[in-house]
This record gives C-alpha cells, structure tokens and sequence, in this order.
C-alpha cells in the first residue's frame, strides 16, 4: 500500500497563499461585473410585477351604487336634489355629499325632486331639498306636503319662493314667516356665521348674494345661525338701504319641522366651516338628544419598507406614555427609481425584517396598523411627482398644471403647481384593483403583522372601481374620499367633475364603507402645491373650529420622520381643548 500523499510545509505555503491570491482575483471580477450601485430589490419581481402596466387611461365599465345606502336599523332621511340641465353635476353631488352626512345617523335615499310622489315624505324621518337651480318647477305633491306632513324637512339654497302666491297664506301661518320676504346681502360682508355662541368662519366666494329670511321681532321663529356683516373688521349694516341697519341677519332659521339654510354650505369646504354648521343641524332633525362629546384621533403615516425603525419605536413609546392609542398607516410594498433613475427597484415588509418588529413593537404599544394601498404609486408614471411610493397617487391619474382651472397646463411639478386630476388609472377594472388590494392585505399577514381591518387611500384619491374594489376588501376606510357626478344617474366618471369630502363623524358612504374621519390634515414643513405650510398650530385651530360640531371629532395624520416635538405639541394643544384620543373605531 503507498504511503499518503502529503505537502511539504513550503509546499503547504504556497498553497495556501494561492487560494488566497486565487480568491483576491475572483472577488476583483465579481465586483467588475457587477454594477456597485445595484439597489436592493433592482429587477426583482416585486419591481416588475408593479412597473409592468398597460398603458393608456382605464375604458372599461364602471361599477354602480344604490342610492338607497347607510347604517341599516336607525333613521332613515330622503335627499331631494334639483336633477335640471345646468346643474345637475353639482346637485348630484351636493345630493351625495349630504346623503353621506346624515348616514351617521342611519340611511340616506337619494333622488330628484321632479320624482317626489304624494306623501312621500311620510315614509321616512326626515327630509333634505338642495336647491340649486333657481328657474326648477317643483312638484306640487312636494311644496303641498312640505306644508302639511309633520316629517322634518331642511329646506337648503334656492327655491322658497315656491311657496308664494296660493301657498303662502299658509306658510304664513304654519311657519310664521314669509317665504316670499328676504334681505340681498352682498356674500363678501359675510365672513362668519354666528353659531351657537361661536363665530364659524364662512368663504365669501362661495356664493356672489346671500338671501336671508326675514323674521319679525316676536315670532316664534327660531334663529339657530345667523350671518354677520363686515367690512374692514368693524361691523357695517347688512343692507346699506335698510332702515333697520341690522348688523347681521338670520343665516338659519327653524320652526316647527321646518329648518331654512339660506345658502348651500358645501362649496370650499376646506375653508368654509359653516359646512361643520350643516353638518351639526341634522342632530336637530334626526338625533336632538344626543349628547355632546369631543373626542380625538392621530394616525403615523406612509409606514413602509424603508421607514427608519428608530423612528417608529420612538413614536410608539411617547404616544404609549401620553396614553394615546394610535394607527399606523402601512405601505406594505416599495418602489421606487434606482438613484441613477435609469431602473425601479421593489421591496416589500418581508423584505426588511426589522422594520416588521418596528411595526410588532407599535401594535405592543397601542397601535393599529391600517393598510395604506399597496404601492402607493402607479407602474412607472409621474403621478404626479416621480413614481415612487409614498409620494405618487395609486388609484387615480394625476397631474401638476401651472394653471388653477381649466385649460391646465400639465408639466413638471414644482410648489407652486397645482395637482389636478387626469383620468383612470389604465388597470382600473373593479377585479384588477381588488387583486392589488389583496396583495398587499397578503404581505400585512405573512409579516406575522395580523389581518388589517381598516384601509385608507393613498393621497385619498381614487376611481368608482377603485373604491367598490375597496370595499369589496374591507368594510372601513379611515380618510376623506373622493365622490363623482355621474354616481346616480349612471354616467361615466370624468375628470375634475368630484367632490372631495371630509367628514366631522363617522358615517357610511355611498361606496358602501363605513368611513371614520380624518379632517384636520397633516404638519407640512414648507409649502406644498399653494398650499402654505401646516404647523401644530394651524392643526389646534381647525381642532377648534370642529367644535361648532355635537359630536366633535379632531383626527389628523402624522409622518414619523418630523421631529416629535410636532406631534407632542399637536397632541396636547388638541387635549387642551377637551379632546380625548381613542381608538379610531370608537370615534362617534
């Protein structure tokens, strides 16, 4: 048998020192063929699967929504809407956007007025007109039953002159005042509305004229706002030609189960707060004894895959410590643009581990994590800004324009533009977006994250599909929404023909979803698309201003990489006010 074969120790050297020099060249033509700015997640699925879209604007069908829709068991409040050539859009959705309101009530049934039958009214709890188109011919059954039923009707806007002529000795004597007499005031005097003993701010351009009803000294007539009259700061007669020189004069009046509106409140409502007034009067009409309550809500927002763990536990433990639960707004996938911008890259939680047990070390903490798209982008588009997550909108095509309003100029974005709607995403079938929803429902749970119960929209925009597509996902939404005309009569959605609404309560909207409110909006540190910037501040003062509400609710949004010191005095400037922070699902 031959002896084994071995080195000698020079020999065993010299080995040695060649495996080295052999793994020094390997490692040199690796990193040679390898470019060494290649990004996690370059090429990877996820990064194909999200930037590998059709191209195009969405053509396909569109979902549909009764307009009977609400909370089931509680009352039930008929929306009549001026459904005429001119003004249709805006009556439909003026129409939807009340119809959303009085479902924190219970149910709303949506219609035009022109198909109002014989007692109709009879059958419900309540009911709203929106008066919008001052040459409309209302049914006679209508204005007979306005009179003569003993369901609350909210007469809102134009058309009470109606009333006159065969009708108005009995209006007279129902309701104690006169249909037919009103004071013109001029809107631009108007700058608040006097509200339960608060002064609620009120947009001027939202109307050119007030009429407001003239109610005589004595009567039983119950003024509940009333509008008072500017100019320069100092108070100026309401009616320079009026021999009364009445500084302010009946914005809202009651009496017995009618309430007058003199204008219709949902015109710019992000500045208009006599819409908190609106939206405050149904309690009088459908809930008068519900107590008063204030209570708050904060949400961290856009927690994805690259989110800073640090930041998330350190949020966490101070709003723990302060005894506030909390949300947490998760992202569940990544992308984004490689640095040099020639490539996309995807991420998702299963991704980064340890922003996982970030998101784990929350929920231990009182959080509540919602999903928050899946993506938050859409395929390899500018929507509007640079297709990134975080930063784009998913469900709905945007753009910056340098114009305000129509012709718009679409091109590169900057803080001055103004980001204005596009069109349909081009995958905008109900099917494809539930399937989108559902992947990133799918990576929540197998992170070990548990099953979300709540969604919130990305940038709180979508399409008609995008939203039935969410709710037949999930049964809330925690956010303000978009509405189109066209959701009633059954046309096609366009672009710029929405609404968007946010709500003082919970309510359940036309979509089919229970949305709970967000509707004080975020701390920004610079100006953002004219909009200026948002401080704890600005945030209080509009926690203020949602006091004019019974059930007053202050919910804002909150991104984790601001310095803290934003949230913390946000928080207790909110809590200054009486406010107390729960869980979203428990707000009112």
């Amino acid at each position: 048998m031959s002896k084994t074969f071995q080195l000698s120790r020079g020999q065993r050297a010299a080995w040695v020192a060649g495996l080295f020099v052999l793994l020094l060249v390997s490692t040199a033509v690796v990193f040679g063929l390898t470019n060494d700015s290649l990004r996690e997640g370059q090429g990877s699925p996820l990064a194909k699967e999200y930037t590998t879209v059709s191209d195009g604007e969405g053509d396909g069908s569109e979902a549909t929504f009764p307009a009977t829709f609400g909370e089931e068991g509680k009352a039930s409040t008929l929306v009549l809407y001026d459904k005429t050539d001119n003004t249709s859009s805006n009556g439909e959705l003026y129409a939807v956007a009340t119809g959303n309101l009085v479902t924190h009530f219970g149910t709303a049934e949506i219609k035009p007025v022109a198909e109002y039958a014989d007692n109709a009214m009879n059958a419900y709890d309540a009911v709203v007109y929106i008066g919008t188109d001052s040459a409309a011919t209302l049914p006679p059954a209508f204005l007979d039953d306005v009179l003569t039923s003993d369901t609350p009707v909210m007469w809102v806007g134009e058309n009470l002159n109606a009333m006159t002529s065969d009708r108005t000795a009995q209006f007279r004597s129902e309701f104690g005042w006169d249909p037919g007499q009103t004071r013109t005031v001029s809107s631009d005097l108007v700058h608040s509305v006097r509200y339960n003993d608060k002064d609620v701010a009120r947009y001027t351009d939202s109307v050119a004229i007030l009429e407001s009803p003239v109610v005589e000294s004595g009567s039983s007539v119950q003024v509940l706002a009333s509008a008072q009259c500017r100019k320069d700061d100092a108070p100026v007669s309401c009616v320079p030609d009026n021999a009364d020189g009445a500084q302010d004069v009946p914005w809202a009046v009651r009496s017995e189960n009618l309430t007058f509106v003199s204008e219709i409140p949902l015109d710019y409502i992000d500045e208009n707060d006599v819409y908190l007034i609106y939206s405050d009067l149904f309690y009088g009409l459908l809930a008068p004894d519900t107590a008063a309550v204030k209570q708050a809500a904060v949400r961290l927002e856009d927690v994805g895959p690259e989110s800073d763990p640090a930041d998330l536990r350190a949020m966490a433990d101070y709003l723990q410590e302060a005894g506030v639960p909390f949300q947490v707004a998760v992202m569940p996938i990544h992308i984004a643009k490689t640095p040099e911008g020639d490539d996309w890259y995807g991420l998702s939680l299963l991704d980064r581990p340890e922003v996982v047990d970030a998101l784990k070390y929350m929920q231990d903490r009182g959080g509540t994590l919602i999903q928050h798209g899946t993506t938050h982008q859409f395929g390899t588009l500018d929507n509007p800004y640079s297709g990134r997550s975080g930063e784009d909108y998913e469900f709905y095509r945007y753009g910056c324009s340098a114009t305000a309003r129509q012709p718009f100029e679409f091109g590169d974005c900057s803080n001055t533009s103004y980001i204005r709607q596009i069109g349909r995403v081009s995958e905008d079938s109900v099917e494809q977006h539930t399937a989108r929803i559902e992947k990133g429902r799918q990576v929540m749970v197998d992170a070990g994250l548990g099953e979300p119960e709540i969604f919130e929209t990305p940038h709180y925009a979508a399409s008609p599909n995008a939203y039935a597509a969410m709710t037949d996902v999930y049964d809330a939404r925690y956010e303000q929404s978009d509405y189109f005309a066209g959701i009633l009569s059954g046309e096609p959605s366009e672009a710029g023909r929405a609404y968007s609404q946010h709500f003082p309560y919970t309510v359940h909207d036309i979509y089919g979803s229970k949305v709970y409110p967000e509707n004080l909006g975020n701390i920004t540190e610079s100006e953002q698309n004219n909009h200026a910037t948002r401080d704890p501040e600005f945030l209080i003062s509009r926690a203020e201003a949602h006091l004019a509400v019974r059930e007053s609710t202050a919910s804002f949004f909150f991104h984790p990489y601001l310095d803290i010191n934003y949230l913390k005095d946000t928080v207790e400037g909110i809590q200054g006010l009486g406010y107390q922070f729960v869980p979203v699902t428990e707000l009112k």
